[in-house]
């Protein structure tokens, strides 16, 4: 999609946006109801009502079409569904979008064996499982990429990462995103059903953010490509069958407590390798745009309805 390139410097009305307070608050009722009945469910509070937590999971989506719809009409429902299916990207974000968050996983499956007396798999039995490892990643991400990815990343990456990035640097706003996305998650950390239930959201926390703002980075890179940042974000959200390849992460929690703190090695060390890989990524490609591109905004809702670079 071509673009057109505004003054870093003067800010213009079209690029100039409110602080989208009403869709996090849309985004955020949505899923909480959805997400409550869920958590009410599985604490036999109420009966369990199958699909809840599916549903829930759109509601960043809901959001965004709610409030492109009011602000744009049908040309700007466009736009933001053609950022979903934006597939043409220079093949190197295709690597990093699918293999960067497996890296991630590798690194703090690198960590654990220098430093927290990991056993890695024998190179046989590695090779041995590989192919059924990545078909499980495979398989795993297809569903993520359709159940969880979509009803997310058309809102928090279609949307409101463009009208944040309007107001704030790149960075920035990914920081703002990233508080808001975990906070997004709280109600699964009330439910015992989930993996949340055992883990600390104050370890949650940096990790999201972290994620938020590499997630930024591919989005900006790739113009605006939601595609690219569902990838990312469903690879990411499958890791722990990689996770699972050192001997230790293989053997079944004896208990509650045993399960806690498996989750919480995990988000520990791979909040460090995020870490390091955002640092690199600010140091290389700048906090203003995260990108060698300008960093992909919405315009103002005055009529038009395509994205634009700041």
């Amino acid at each position: 999609m071509a673009t057109t390139t505004a003054t870093p410097s003067a800010p213009t009305m079209t690029t100039a946006r409110a602080f989208p307070l009403m869709y996090f608050v849309i985004a955020l009722a949505f899923t909480g109801f959805f997400w409550g009945l869920a958590a009410l469910g599985a604490r036999d509070v109420i009966p369990a009502l199958p699909g809840v937590t599916v549903i829930g999971t759109f509601g960043p989506m809901v959001a965004a079409v709610i409030l492109t719809a009011r602000e744009s009409g049908r040309a700007g429902l466009r736009s933001l569904f053609g950022r979903v299916v934006r597939w043409r990207v220079a093949p190197i974000w295709y690597a990093v979008a699918l293999l960067g968050p497996l890296m991630i996983t590798l690194g703090a499956m690198v960590l654990e064996v220098a430093f927290l007396g990991g056993r890695p798999p024998s190179l046989g039995l590695l090779i041995g499982e590989l192919p059924s490892t990545l078909l499980t990643i495979l398989v795993n991400a297809v569903y993520m990429l359709i159940f969880v990815t979509l009803g997310e990343e058309v809102g928090w990456r279609g949307y409101a990462l463009p009208v944040l990035q309007a107001r704030y640097s790149a960075l920035v706003a990914s920081l703002i995103l990233g508080v808001v996305w975990a906070l997004w998650h709280l109600p699964v950390f009330f439910n015992p059903d989930t993996s949340y239930s055992n883990l600390s959201f104050f370890l949650f926390l940096p990790f999201i953010v972290l994620a938020a703002v590499l997630i930024t980075w591919v989005f900006n890179s790739t113009g605006g490509s939601v595609l690219m940042a569902m990838f990312f974000h469903a690879v990411l959200n499958t890791n722990d069958v990689l996770w699972k390849a050192l001997h230790e992460n293989s053997i079944a929690p004896a208990n509650a407590a045993e399960a806690a703190a498996a989750n919480a090695q995990y988000y520990l060390l791979s909040t460090i390798v995020m870490g390091i890989a955002v640092v690199v990524v600010v140091l290389v490609y700048g906090s203003t745009n995260l990108s060698r591109r300008r960093r992909q905004v919405l315009p103002a809702a005055d009529g038009e309805s395509h994205p634009r670079v700041q």
